[in-house]
């Protein structure tokens, strides 16, 4: 019997000699019901939510670090030295070879031909089997480092599952015209041993297989493979890579797993602090606090005024008028017991004997009420678990309804953001082309500034020239009374060189045209490249903004919210609807795409195991 029922017992048995009282309850009640608003009582437990991923690679991991073990590898030692040749138990052919190298052993010469040579000495080769090998002794230093990997992780998670914190304070305050009573208690407790956890299966399970890890790698330290090992030097890391541990398929394995445990830096779980708040106290808590407040005020008044002699020889008292009632109601039960034989006209002994068997009748209807009662206290803790199954449930419920109140709000802020990026965007969209056509339109003006000041040059160059030419024809005019032939042909030449001058003034100002038109082109096709890149991007924010969504509506509706989270009856947002569709499908195309290839590498690798078992 544990101590809690121990407790429990005497709590009851006390409260049974108290429970007929008029006095007790009265007092009980007025206890009760006085500064019921400063009544505090507060249970703290907490929820451990373990990791999935350590605990199933080292599940995994495990199976090859078995076989590996099983493998016993070993390499042989050689032992040898020379001992006389009396001592020699069996010869070898190193033996053999070392005699050969070694003549000088052989120090007497047989006396005739067919004697056999006896030597001295003798080489004694001594071959011992060595499970020290480097591979056995990385699986020893591993199942260590594993082993203490686990302990640590497993010794919180039970640490905190088991933990119990109570924070308990009352203050009562009763007056009477001839008592007054004040009772201020504070009671705390914390506790790391406590066998009633909070109901949470999965966790369980998840303890349990760890537990069952832990016990897989005790046994494989056991093994005498381990066993002979433990007695060399552990290895240090970091770890040599030899052939057996890169080619060999359970080294291999035990490696990786090694590697995912060395580099693992989380805590491997999280936990939850549940507050359970038990004020105000119902009836029967407040009038079970108000029992013990009671016990305690009589406690202090007995000590208080030095009178346990008094009460213990009261106490005697009553004890023995409560025997002698009891021997009265005994004797009185034989009387009636005589009386009843003599009236059925039966023997004594007769009567004992139907008297027997109606005791076995009651007995036996005895053992059926405590099974019956058993059954109903079973039944009693079924519905006390489920009802505590139910309070975990509504918890999780609440939990989970936050939880999905802080996505939704989540969502809506990530939708703001997006508008606002988009305004955000847009915006620099916007002052980006006001500064491409600020640029490019400095740009037109500095090259029409520039081929404006060189058209100048050329028209002062060529005015210049024709203010020469005129010169010219003011000598030539005269000479013309020296030679008209002269002046024509002068005339000609200066014709000529005019019509030069006006094409070489036309393909300037065409060159000037065809650069102003490169400028414009390019300037608009740097306008839409920038349009085509915002396109794009907006775009693909809106596929990711689709995605999101749709994956939302998605989790609304497998936990039994078919209202989606927008109202899609316009036909822009059925619009919208339908390119989430269209996007959750192409990423549900892309991720099958990688499935299938991670499906295919497994069949492979499977059936390659079995090739490699076959042989």
């Amino acid at each position: 019997m544990s101590l809690l029922d121990i407790y429990y017992r005497a709590f009851k048995g006390y409260r049974k000699q108290t429970a007929d009282n008029t006095g007790c309850e009265k007092d009980r009640r007025v206890l009760a019901e006085s500064n019921v608003e400063e009544d505090r009582l507060q249970s703290t437990k907490y929820l451990c939510k373990i990791e999935e991923d350590w605990i199933q690679a080292i599940e995994e991991g495990l199976v090859f670090v078995e076989k590996a073990v099983g493998e016993e590898r070993q390499f042989i030692r050689t032992n040898g030295e020379v001992v006389p040749i009396e001592k020699v138990r069996k010869i070898s052919k190193d033996s053999v070879e070392h005699l050969a190298k070694h003549s000088d052993m052989i120090t007497h010469v047989p006396e005739e031909e067919d004697d056999l040579l006896v030597p001295d000495k003798l080489y004694m080769v001594e071959k011992l089997s060595d499970y020290a090998v480097y591979e056995n002794r990385f699986l020893y230093m591993m199942l260590c480092y594993i082993k203490a990997f686990i302990e640590y992780r497993l010794e919180k998670i039970e640490d905190l599952r088991r933990k119990y914190v109570g924070d308990m304070s009352i203050t009562k305050d009763v007056v009477t015209k001839k008592r007054t009573l004040r009772i201020k208690a504070a009671v705390y407790e914390e506790r790391t041993d406590n066998p009633f956890p909070l109901p949470d299966e999965k966790s369980a399970k998840q303890v349990q297989r760890i537990k069952d890890c832990q016990s897989i790698i005790n046994a494989l330290l056991n093994t005498d493979l381990m066993l002979q090992v433990a007695k060399s030097p552990m290895i240090k890391p970091p770890i040599v890579k030899t052939n057996v541990l890169k080619m060999n398929n359970n080294f291999k394995h035990a490696l990786a797993l090694y590697d995912y445990i060395a580099s693992y830096k989380g805590q491997g779980f999280e936990y939850e602090e549940v507050v359970f708040n038990f004020a105000p106290f119902s009836d029967k808590i407040a009038d079970e606090i108000a029992e013990a407040a009671n016990l305690t005020s009589f406690l202090a008044y007995k000590i208080g005024n030095d009178i346990e002699s008094i009460l213990e020889t009261e106490y005697e008292a009553e004890e023995r008028r409560l025997k002698e009632e009891e021997e009265k109601k005994t004797l009185l039960r034989l009387k009636r017991l005589k009386k009843r034989a003599l009236e059925s006209n039966k023997t004594m002994e007769e009567y004992m004997l139907l008297l027997e068997e109606r005791n076995r009748q009651l007995e036996k209807d005895g053992e059926e009420l405590v099974t019956l009662r058993q059954e109903v206290a079973a039944l009693n803790e079924k519905i006390d678990g489920i009802n505590r199954e139910k309070e975990e449930l509504n918890r999780q419920v609440d939990y989970l309804t936050t939880t999905i109140e802080d996505k939704e709000r989540e969502i809506v802020e990530l939708n703001q953001k997006y508008i606002e990026d988009m305004a955000a965007v847009k915006d620099e969209h916007i002052r980006e082309i006001a500064e491409l056509n600020e640029t490019h339109d400095g740009e037109i003006a500095q090259i029409k500034a520039d081929f404006a000041d060189e058209l100048s040059r050329k028209i002062e160059e060529h005015e210049n020239r024709v203010a020469e030419l005129t010169d010219q024809i003011d000598d030539l005019n005269a000479q013309l009374q020296k030679t008209v032939s002269d002046f024509e042909e002068k005339n000609r030449e200066l014709d000529r060189q005019l019509s030069d001058i006006d094409a070489a003034k036309q393909r300037i100002l065409d060159e000037c045209e065809v650069k102003i038109k490169q400028a414009e082109e390019g300037f608009n096709k740097d306008i839409e490249k920038l349009e085509r890149s915002q396109r794009i991007e907006l775009k693909k924010a809106r596929e990711e903004n689709a995605l999101i969504r749709g994956e939302l509506d998605g989790i609304r509706a497998q936990q039994g919210k078919l209202t989606p989270s927008a109202d899609y009856t316009s036909r822009d947002r059925f619009i919208e609807l339908e390119e989430e569709y269209m996007a959750y499908h192409k990423f549900f195309k892309a991720q099958w795409e990688f499935t299938k290839k991670e499906i295919r590498k497994t069949i492979l690798w499977t059936k390659q195991e079995k090739k490699e078992r076959k042989r």
